[in-house]
């Protein structure tokens, strides 16, 4: 039984703000995607990673790859135009038994702690699909034309959705081939899952392991407490 991580970072990095693509933004002297990458470079359990990023990328993605000595980073691939597209080409780069397993996670979710991957992967080995997130706290509401709000939806069973997001090979496959029969797009791994009609389970995921989006998302931060984990 092995582990095959995918890392989707092939994202202009618009609304962050500068020349280069978020994933390239150093924070504490080393580039946000390093960070994210030393976590699953140092579990036993992970047999590879693959990256997608844009083909002008990959120089200086292999430069990165080699003085952090990852050395489970075996191959970068070119990403998609959609988050969808960029994990289907990393997928394919990927040889797997069915019964193995793939470990999808955003570049840009640096702070996600080992102690968490470390669960979904034995929570996997039970469900075959499991995904981390956070239960919505807050009154939500549907809103229409004009801003004018429909009706308030029961949160109870609401959740915000995070990476890594786990699956069984064979799963995810045919998951993403049904996908591409029907031209379906799924914006995250487990709606593509649930679309091919399998089971996705949810657990408790960690309100740190926040998606880098904006310069604003780690100005008031522990930079160097969250990173120890």
């Amino acid at each position: 039984m092995k582990f095959y991580v995918i890392i989707p970072a092939s994202g202009s990095g618009v609304r962050y703000g500068g020349k280069l693509p978020k994933q390239f933004i150093r924070i504490d002297g080393k580039e946000i995607i390093a960070y994210t990458l030393q976590k699953f470079n140092s579990l036993k359990s992970v047999d590879s990673i693959v990256i997608a990023t844009q083909k002008k990328y990959f120089n200086k993605l292999r430069k990165l790859v080699k003085e952090n000595a990852f050395q489970k980073v075996l191959n970068i691939v070119e990403g998609g135009k959609t988050r969808h597209d960029s994990v289907l080409n990393g997928l394919k780069m990927l040889n797997p038994d069915k019964n193995d397993f793939i470990i999808v996670h955003d570049a840009v979710r640096p702070f996600i702690t080992v102690k968490k991957i470390r669960e979904l992967i034995k929570e996997v080995k039970d469900c075959n699909a499991v995904i981390p997130g956070l239960r919505i706290n807050d009154t939500t509401k549907e809103v229409g034309k004009n801003d004018i709000i429909r009706k308030t939806i029961p949160r109870e069973n609401l959740w915000i959705v995070q990476t890594p997001q786990l699956f069984r090979y064979d799963i995810l496959k045919k998951a993403f081939e049904k996908a591409g029969e029907n031209k379906f797009k799924g914006t995250d791994e487990s709606s593509i899952v649930e679309y091919a009609g399998y089971k996705v389970k949810i657990i408790e995921g960690e309100k740190t392991n926040i998606k880098i989006t904006t310069n604003e998302d780690i100005k008031s931060l522990d930079i160097k407490e969250l990173l120890k984990n």
